[in-house]
């Protein structure tokens, strides 16, 4: 067994189940909780394909909906454990993952599952045609994944993750991308009611406000770090496709930021890349010198900067 692996069963046998306590906190705080629970015991089959095929194998196992709850958890720590399998990025990734336990991995079930099974097709699959397939299956956990499945087929297609940012094909393939997404932002509310998504489209919608100032000056300072690493002169960074992809996440969001339903869930979704951005720019720049190494701290600094807002549930 290589260094590198057992560092890595070391720290899933230390982490994986304080993750899995907070993941599976009190029901009775779950907003979700009680609808998944509904959904499995009167067998409404209201979601997706995948996530009702993974329902009705454990219903053939008469399994109660608790012991279905843990399993889901179980899914999304085998996720993480693959997404995660350098150590350094795993110990990178743990704060996020701790603040990420009981919103999106604990709550937003189906999303968690998709969201990681995606990252893992995405390490592992991203330089290889069966891309694709594998994408469009992760898409039938939740269909909120297409566009997370449309950021990483334009990445594929439009960017050369080992050029630098300022590369001609990268820079003009951005703006092209940003443009797209400035039209797609005025007509996000047809969209929406296209998409039968009604109640995201009302005026006086709870999911239709402004992100805060704390969150866009947090994307925003995350996002200079992250165009300062890829314009690095000394050849591709590491995990290279990871970190131009927390870029079109970042800028996603940031376009969208009137939209906080749309906005904050990709920059949920960012938050499961960060660790290999942080990780990259360790490699490219916080090792090379000194003043490398403080900028690798600010940025540190700044990506945990969230963790003020944790508040968890015990």
């Amino acid at each position: 067994m290589n260094k590198e692996l057992l560092y890595s069963a070391i720290l899933y046998l230390l982490f994986l189940p304080i993750l899995f306590y907070f993941i599976n906190f009190d029901s009775a705080q779950n907003l979700d909780y009680g609808g998944y629970k509904d959904n499995y015991e009167k067998v409404w089959n209201q979601f997706e394909l995948g996530y009702t095929f993974l329902e009705d194998i454990s219903r053939s196992f008469m399994l109660p909906f608790e012991s279905f709850w843990s399993v889901l958890i179980f899914i999304e720590l085998i996720f993480i454990a693959l997404l995660y399998s350098n150590p350094y990025v795993f110990i990178l990734a743990f704060p996020n993952l701790l603040f990420l336990s009981q919103g999106l991995l604990g709550t937003q079930i189906r999303f968690g599952i998709a969201t990681l099974l995606c990252l893992v097709i995405f390490k592992f699959f991203i330089n290889k045609r069966r891309f694709y397939m594998y994408s469009l299956g992760a898409a039938l956990f939740h269909n909120a994944t297409s566009i997370f499945l449309f950021l990483s087929f334009f990445l594929k297609k439009m960017l050369n993750v080992n050029e630098k940012v300022t590369f001609t094909k990268n820079f003009k393939s951005l703006l092209l991308y940003i443009a797209l997404l400035l039209t797609l932002s005025v007509l996000v509310n047809y969209i929406l009611i296209f998409m039968g998504y009604y109640y995201y489209a009302e005026e006086d919608s709870k999911h239709m406000v402004i992100r805060s100032t704390s969150s866009l000056v947090y994307m925003s300072s995350v996002l200079v770090f992250i165009l300062v690493l890829l314009n690095k002169k000394s050849g591709p960074v590491e995990y290279s496709p990871m970190v131009y992809l927390g870029a079109l996440l970042l800028v996603f969001s940031l376009v969208f930021y009137k939209y906080s339903i749309i906005s904050g869930r990709y920059n949920v979704v960012y938050m499961l890349v960060e660790p290999f951005v942080l990780y990259s720019f360790y490699k490219s720049v916080g090792k090379k010198s000194e003043s490398g190494f403080i900028f690798f701290l600010i940025f540190i600094a700044i990506a945990n900067s969230k963790l003020l807002l944790l508040n968890l549930i015990f």
